[in-house]
């Protein structure tokens, strides 16, 4: 039997296809990630969150579910032991957004005034967290012939690329990529200290694109302070959805934790785990319709007056962060940031990645420039 009235599926209803592919399995409900409470899932046995959700024991207990999945790459608001201890199959996408997070630091890197050309001219990139969105991230920076060194303690040292953290520090672009994490060696959470950013060299760039508690919000408005010409790029925040306004309006870019919501790291993420749920249903993942928003785009065209222009003109007619930039500064001022941040996350617009975009070069000279950019698939 291919479906069952019986089971009853909740999933947030941020994930784009999500009815077109689980009504396979059983009944769909969509509710809000961010308000889903235990009365709304009662009986149901599946339920699919983004990372919104705190899935623990004060929203499971004393229900039906026996299997949850993420359609985000991190698991830091999965209660693991919770889940475990009470057999509830549990699974995330890991690496599912990684290229939508690489986007939108290339497109980061074009939008801050003459980074872009400093980074081609030998200033290096120093990249926090070396897992799917860090490694990758490395990858498209080879391609496009810029620097770059990481850290990650939790990786052997002898990886190719890894530095210690003071020489990633050292860097005149950090990105922050690092999962979070409260225990262990090496905990993530408030990771870095004023005195470690405080030594950045001159007219640095700061990025976070990971977990907004692995810098203290005290610490980034005393760097601002102490470091007026550090510019910071911030997608994530301490208190989401509330986050700080006195933060905000400082930053460089600043954007309501959007870096991995394209459209094609939706599905992708989709895709993964509704293939874990057949097999936990014994059943194989049938074809589903997908939002016509995602079929194949008309060809691009882009070129530049030389490579450093053709790069940002091809990068901004796929993804252009200011435009989310201007989008978020619209509700720093907000009565209720919180609702605003969430409104601006769940009317996202349809946003597709760089390597699944039809972009073509008017200038053959630009053809290995083009194939670096697209290079994340």
């Amino acid at each position: 039997m291919r479906s069952s009235a019986a089971l009853r599926i909740i999933v947030d209803e941020n994930i784009p296809a999500a009815v077109e592919c689980f009504s396979q399995f059983g009944e769909v409900q969509q509710v809000s990630g961010r308000e889903l409470s235990r009365a709304d899932i009662g009986a149901a046995e599946v339920l699919v969150v983004r990372s919104v959700t705190k899935v623990n024991e004060a929203l499971l207990a004393g229900t039906g579910v026996r299997f949850v999945g993420s359609t985000t790459i991190g698991t830091d608001h999965l209660d693991l032991n919770y889940l475990a201890a009470n057999e509830i199959k549990v699974c995330n996408a890991p690496g599912s957004n990684a290229e939508s997070v690489v986007d939108y630091v290339i497109s980061a890197i074009c939008s801050c005034g003459n980074l872009l050309d400093r980074l081609l001219s030998g200033e290096p990139v120093g990249i926090v967290g070396y897992g799917n969105v860090g490694r990758r991230l490395g990858r498209r920076l080879s391609a496009l012939g810029i620097a770059w060194r990481a850290y990650d303690p939790l990786l052997d040292q002898a990886t190719e690329g890894l530095s210690s953290l003071e020489e990633v520090i050292g860097s005149s672009f950090v990105c922050l990529h690092a999962p979070l994490t409260r225990d262990g060696l090496y905990p993530s959470y408030h990771m870095l200290g004023l005195d470690q950013l405080g030594a950045m060299p001159a007219n640095a760039v700061l990025l976070n694109a990971g977990r907004g508690e692995v810098v203290a919000t005290e610490v980034l408005l005393s760097l601002c302070e102490q470091r007026p010409d550090i510019s910071l790029v911030l997608d994530v925040w301490e208190g989401e959805p509330c986050f700080p306004a006195n933060l905000a309006s400082r930053c460089r870019i600043a954007t309501p934790h959007i870096a991995g919501y394209s459209a094609d790291g939706k599905l992708t993420g989709l895709r993964m785990v509704a293939s874990e749920l057949a097999a936990f249903l014994n059943l194989s993942l049938l074809p589903f319709a997908v939002p016509s928003s995602m079929a194949d785009s008309a060809e691009i065209a882009c070129d530049g007056a030389n490579e450093l222009d053709f790069i940002k003109n091809a990068v901004a007619a796929v993804y252009d962060v200011m435009e989310d930039d201007k989008r978020f500064r619209g509700i720093i001022g907000s009565s209720n940031r919180g609702q605003a941040f969430d409104l601006l996350r769940k009317h996202y617009p349809v946003r597709r990645e760089l390597a699944y975009s039809a972009l073509a070069s008017t200038n053959p000279k630009f053809s290995a420039v083009l194939q670096a950019l697209q290079s994340g698939r």
